[in-house]
């Protein structure tokens, strides 16, 4: 069995453990929980004590999908895919045990937040899932052909078009930050540097797999 199955096993739980705590939190604010965002109003989360926590609580689990990562690999690049293939399968069973367990989203195109850290990170839905859905690939198919073949990293073009692309869609998701704490309601998303920085990382994650798929076969050590 390939060694990254581990790195599934081990996103997949957590998602289900990071379900769990938003099913709890719920639970805790009672009526105040709402279709908005998966936990209560945006209004009611900054003004309530576990707004605090769950800034901690991310910033550990964070630093926790690092052990796994670093145990997977004594290469740098692997480390960071192993990473990256954690953090993808996390998000991906998190929102899919949500949905099996509360019906939440109830569509692709619901809002939410998605992190705290170091501002707010709002978007609908099925942005993360297909950022996720694609670490989690990529990570995945290199690791699976890095079994046969030996170490290739990407070019600058190609680490530009991923690095540029991140920032992009990393800034779509805290574009409307101000927007949203200050009590402003969905739909409000940066559809266009998402859209384009999404294209941009796709393409060079895709290239450079693209490549390294066709080169030889050859077990190394």
């Amino acid at each position: 069995m390939p060694g990254y199955v581990s790195l599934w096993v081990f996103g997949i739980a957590f998602g289900l453990i990071e379900a769990a705590v938003v099913v709890y939190l719920r639970e805790i604010i009672g009526p105040l929980k709402t279709e908005l965002f998966s936990v209560f109003p945006i209004e009611t989360l900054l003004e309530h004590w576990v707004f605090s926590v769950e800034r901690y609580r991310e910033a550990a689990t964070l630093a926790l999908m690092l052990a796994p990562a670093i145990l997977y690999s004594n290469l740098l690049f692997e480390r960071v895919l192993a990473y990256v293939i954690v953090f993808g399968l996390w998000d991906l069973a998190y929102y899919g045990f949500l949905y099996i367990i509360l019906g939440w989203p109830a569509s692709l195109l619901t809002y939410d937040v998605l992190f705290l850290l170091p501002t707010l990170w709002v978007a609908p839905v099925i942005c993360p899932l297909l950022v996720s859905l694609s670490l989690a690939v990529f990570g995945s198919t290199y690791l699976w052909l890095a079994r046969r073949r030996r170490p290739r990293y990407p070019k600058p073009i190609q680490w530009i078009a991923m690095g540029a692309g991140g920032v992009l869609v990393v800034a779509a998701f805290m574009a409307n930050a101000d927007y949203y704490l200050a009590g402003g309601m969905p739909p409000r998303f940066a559809w266009m540097p998402f859209s384009i920085g999404y294209g941009l990382a796709a393409l060079g994650a895709g290239y450079f797999l693209l490549r390294y798929a066709r080169q030889p076969k050859t077990r190394y050590t």
